[in-house]
């Protein structure tokens, strides 16, 4: 999950009694299955303010307004100091492969609302906070297992590039990649592990692993959570 601070200046001096804004959502990620009529996270407030919150969709540009067959809601609401509300996403039903999964970017994105004292001061910053996260939409009927797909991940290599291959119709997200003792360093902003249905990946390795070298690798399930670590001799 990327946590990013969107800076407002309303002036030049700094507010900070909001230098400890907290906003969290129940998922660092989040799966809508086909066959299920939404999919649904949770968004805490541990603070003493209200927020207005504010949240969409994107295709990997948060920046970029693009029409996606979807529809979040409430898109814009106010969230009462210290408490939760639920944030529905529905699928309009076409417009998506049906034989693998779809990958976009989830963001819900918090303003802070101002105290009575707070809002006497003229010159003032707000920071908002953007919780944006993977989702994946997962069509009904898909054959195989998520986990299965990350252990069955095939490496080969050619001089001192790396390429992994991905034969199943998920999504692998890997967060440890190591080659002949060579670590792949995992990029959350550039997402250099995330290996697209039926697709590849390579890397460029500082050094051209030895004959008989082997690669290893885990995997991020549904949950979040880290898989087992997998080995496979190089080709």
């Amino acid at each position: 999950m990327k946590k990013v601070l969107l800076t407002t200046f309303l002036a030049a001096c700094c507010w900070s009694g909001m230098s400890h804004a907290a906003l969290t959502l129940s998922a660092d990620r989040l799966v809508y299955n086909g066959k299920d009529g939404d999919a649904s996270i949770t968004i805490h407030s541990n603070e003493d303010r209200a927020y207005l919150i504010q949240s969409w969709l994107d295709a990997g540009d948060s920046t970029v307004k693009k029409d996606l067959p979807f529809v979040v809601t409430p898109p814009l609401f106010r969230l009462a100091p210290k408490s939760d509300n639920v944030i529905r996403i529905v699928y309009l039903g076409n417009g998506l492969p049906a034989d693998r999964e779809s990958l976009f970017w989830l963001d819900v994105k918090g303003v802070p609302g101002l105290n009575d004292e707070e809002a006497k001061v003229e010159n003032r910053m707000v920071l908002a906070i953007n919780n944006r996260i993977k989702f994946f939409y997962r069509p009904a009927g898909l054959k195989g297992d998520p986990g299965q797909g990350v252990k069955n991940a095939h490496w080969s290599h050619a001089g001192n590039n790396l390429t992994v291959e991905n034969a199943s119709p998920y999504y692998l997200v890997f967060s440890k990649i190591i080659a002949d003792k060579e670590s792949i360093q995992v990029s959350v902003v550039d997402n250099n592990t995330v290996i697209p249905p039926f697709g590849k990946k390579s890397y460029k390795l500082k050094h051209t692993p030895a004959a008989g070298s082997s690669v290893e690798w885990n995997g991020i399930n549904d949950f979040g959570v880290t898989s087992e670590t997998f080995s496979q001799h190089l080709d």
